[in-house]
């Protein structure tokens, strides 16, 4: 439903336009019906003349409800939508096309003249505890040739990144029953990744919309898709999880969203 009110907010110039003109056509043709069936003294005259009288009435009827659909979502629905969802998205960079420079020991580096991609593991600043903020770790240390795990004292980190992102539904978005959840989890072939809500269904808890982890990586895709008719109305927190092969939390991405009916 968001994305239909973001299109009739952001084109409505053209549906204004577009609406008028073949409003004004089809008008010309009502009044063009109706004085034909007027003169006609023919049966067939007016069967054809009612046919089109009622062609042109039922796009007339169709245009002015599309020209006070849009007024009416410009005047009550536009100023109570957040105002994240108005401002355009971000591109999501391409993690294959562009090279990235990680904030986070996420991060993958290819020593000269050898074809195996090894984890580089960069040290990491512990940022300050913040009311409301909630913070999940990632594994800073060394890393086992064998497995490729990282092992180490765990660091926090708290925003989304690259590498672990939600794109859709964006930051503030208002959700209706079913909902696909968009995004990257690309922090490792060996990693999983799982979905996660907090609010007033779950008592304050979080409780997973994936029944167990799923394996990445995942670049700008589908990550879930989840049936939420059933949950409490009301704020919630949905996160990503990173996860390594143990099932050890590696970062997570939280976002905001409100369930609606």
């Amino acid at each position: 439903m968001d994305r239909i009110y973001l299109f009739l907010i952001r084109n409505d110039v053209w549906i204004y336009i577009v609406s008028v003109l073949f409003l004004f056509w089809y008008l010309t043709e009502l009044v063009r019906a109706v004085r034909t069936l007027r003169r006609a003294m023919f049966n067939l005259e007016r069967e054809t003349a009612t046919a089109a009288r009622n062609h042109a009435l039922s796009f007339v009827l169709f245009f002015s409800a599309v020209i006070a659909i849009v007024f009416y979502v410009n005047r009550n629905i536009a100023p109570n939508l957040p105002e994240q969802l108005l401002i355009p998205e971000t591109p999501t960079p391409d993690v294959f096309a562009t090279p990235l420079s990680s904030p986070t020991p996420f991060g993958t580096a290819v020593a000269e003249g050898e074809g195996i991609f090894a984890p580089v593991l960069a040290p990491t600043a512990t940022l300050p505890a913040q009311p409301g903020l909630e913070v999940t770790a990632v594994l800073t240390g060394t890393v086992s040739a064998e497995t490729g795990e990282a092992a180490g004292t765990p660091t926090p980190i708290a925003d989304c990144i690259p590498e672990l992102m939600i794109s859709e539904p964006l930051n503030g978005s208002v959700l209706f029953q079913r909902v696909t959840i968009r995004g990257t989890a690309n922090t490792g072939d060996l990693h999983q990744y799982s979905i996660e809500m907090n609010g007033p269904q779950t008592v304050g808890a979080w409780a997973p919309i994936t029944q167990e982890p799923v394996a990445q990586p995942i670049v700008n895709g589908d990550l879930a898709q989840a049936d939420l008719s059933q949950w409490a109305v009301g704020p919630y927190q949905m996160r990503l999880r990173a996860l390594n092969a143990t099932g050890g939390e590696l970062g997570a991405c939280t976002i905001e969203i409100i369930l609606d009916n």
